[in-house]
């Protein structure tokens, strides 16, 4: 039997599957959510319709089955051909689960393996930050949840957004690097103007933003990266997440 909010159900579900040994963290609204929980104060407010799991590709069955087991019916023939993503069905309360396995892959990859169990329920701040940024066309409901971690975490390896994690990944990929800092200076524009406004603190969350543009700015970058900014935007840098229905 499924629960009706979902974040309760995707912390129940993270605790169950690590009870019998099966490594799962949330990612996502509802992760970002738990993380900072000042998104509670968003205007409008932020609603969470599905559920989004990390989980590691060499226990998926396994995870699978506790997900079938709680009522869950998966989506066969994508769960078949995907490799690295399963897609479950919650009929009870309309609600999708979805877990992707080793790395989420969308208008970038990124890979959470090593860091997978770093925190108890959810994905480590710094990779929840990187889940937002690596989206090209930034919705609503993502500028929402970026504003609410920088707001709620500062640059730090101690619980806060750690910027190891975030230099690691985009300063060894130029598109990853362009696709962040854009949508960084973006931001930092944004909840500048809107200083004031109801929900997360903007200031704050610029402030975090920017000191987290700085160090991607400033950091060394790989000879993959440099190769790559020679062409720049001249070719692609980024993939169309293919969206899911």
């Amino acid at each position: 039997m499924t629960l009706p909010d979902p974040v309760e159900e995707g912390r129940r579900l993270v605790a169950e599957a690590n009870d019998v040994g099966v490594p799962a963290r949330l990612v996502g609204g509802v992760a970002v959510r738990l993380r900072a929980p000042c998104i509670a104060d968003a205007d409008p407010p932020r609603t969470y319709h599905d559920i989004d799991l990390a989980a590691d590709r060499r226990t998926s069955r396994e995870l699978a089955a506790l997900l079938e087991a709680h009522g869950y019916e998966p989506h066969h023939r994508f769960n078949t051909l995907a490799g690295d993503r399963l897609l479950f069905a919650d009929d009870a309360n309309g609600r999708r689960l979805d877990v992707f396995l080793d790395r989420i892959a969308m208008c970038h990859t990124l890979d959470f393996r090593e860091r997978l169990t770093r925190d108890p329920e959810t994905l480590c701040v710094a990779d929840l930050v990187l889940s937002k940024l690596q989206i090209v066309e930034l919705t609503d409901r993502d500028v929402a949840d970026l504003a609410a971690l920088f707001a709620e975490h500062s640059l730090s390896d101690d619980g806060g957004i750690d910027p190891s994690v975030i230099e690691e990944v985009c300063c060894s990929d130029w598109g990853w690097w362009r696709t962040a800092t854009g949508n960084l200076k973006s931001l930092i524009e944004s909840w500048s103007r809107e200083t004031g406004a109801a929900g997360p603190d903007r200031t704050r969350a610029a402030a975090n933003a920017a000191e987290l543009l700085d160090r991607l700015e400033r950091a060394p970058k790989t000879m993959r990266w440099k190769l790559r900014a020679r062409i720049g935007e001249r070719a692609t840098w980024y993939q169309e997440p293919e969206e899911v229905r």
